[in-house]
């Protein structure tokens, strides 16, 4: 089902990619596209999603195709970044971001393809043998969550160093709910995902904004770092269309992006040893009913 899934939507994308290639593409409210890639690029992206599904159709068991769509369905992510602004806009009208709906969808369209890709590779690791799980969080996972703490505190410190004043959105309401939920998803959601007090919660309250944010803000701010050397190297300026000095995204974006690996980190890890947990009631439930 996620096999046909993916090769109908990357045959359809494919030729949405086409139409914008060919000098159809809407009038875009955010720099550079809809994408982050040029349209062709994308295209090409379509054709090689499609190509692996299908080989992997021939070679079910190729440990080397199913990481090619991991690799793949990551791509997408990183090109569809820019939709991480689209919730934030979307959540929060009132912190001024651009509302674009055609590249809203796009984006939408180019993440839901990197779903059908993680799920067909997902759907194929499964065949290959029982997923693995933990009896517990791993130590990694709490150096991943306390290094996104730190990512937060950092980004904090970076902005009380320029000033709290200084910043490219209004002081309304929104800006104010934007930074409550910058520390709760900074703070207290990678601490959760570690320790005690988060097995309070159902497992899908952490785990679905630990891995949308985590995979989420990586992107982003992947991107943006890559974006950023190549403009050092360039001699441009980070952002200077913002008002803000090199300095302030030299320490600011580099601590987004440790925080966004981290919280995925302690989000793996959590989603390990909840799977674990429930693997291990399995069977305890099957061996009292073999027992009666």
């Amino acid at each position: 089902m996620a096999r046909t899934a993916t090769l109908v939507w990357a045959a359809a994308y494919g030729c949405v990619r086409i139409w914008f290639a060919t000098g159809h593409a809407p009038n875009w409210k955010f720099p550079g596209g809809d994408l982050l890639i040029p349209h062709w690029a994308a295209v090409l992206l379509c054709v090689l999603s499609a190509a692996a599904v299908l080989a992997l159709d021939r070679r079910p068991s190729s440990r080397l195709l199913i990481r090619t769509l991991w690799a793949l369905a990551a791509a997408w992510v990183a090109a569809a970044a820019l939709a991480l602004l689209d919730v934030v806009g979307g959540v929060l009208p009132g912190l001024g971001l651009p509302f674009d709906l055609p590249g809203m969808l796009s984006r939408f369209a180019a993440l839901g393809g990197a779903a059908l890709l993680g799920r067909t590779a997902l759907t194929c690791q499964r065949r290959l043998g029982p997923a693995r799980t933990l009896a517990e969080i791993p130590r990694w996972a709490f150096v991943g969550a306390w290094a996104a703490v730190a990512g937060c505190l950092i980004r904090l410190a970076a902005q009380a160093v320029v000033g709290f004043d200084k910043t490219p959105y209004g002081a309304n309401l929104s800006l104010v709910l934007f930074e409550g939920g910058f520390l709760l998803a900074g703070i207290a959601l990678p601490l959760l995902l570690v320790y005690r007090l988060g097995r309070i919660f159902p497992r899908w309250m952490l785990l679905l904004p630990g891995a949308g944010l985590g995979g989420g803000i990586t992107a982003y701010f992947g991107v943006g770092l890559l974006q950023m050397i190549v403009a050092a190297i360039q001699g441009k300026p980070a952002y200077g269309d913002i008002g803000l000095p090199d300095a302030f995204f030299w320490v600011a974006v580099p601590a987004y992006l440790v925080w966004g690996v981290g919280l995925a980190t302690a989000t793996y890890g959590f989603h390990l040893a909840k799977a674990g947990a429930a693997s291990a009631a399995d069977s305890e439930c099957d061996l009292k009913v073999t027992m009666c």
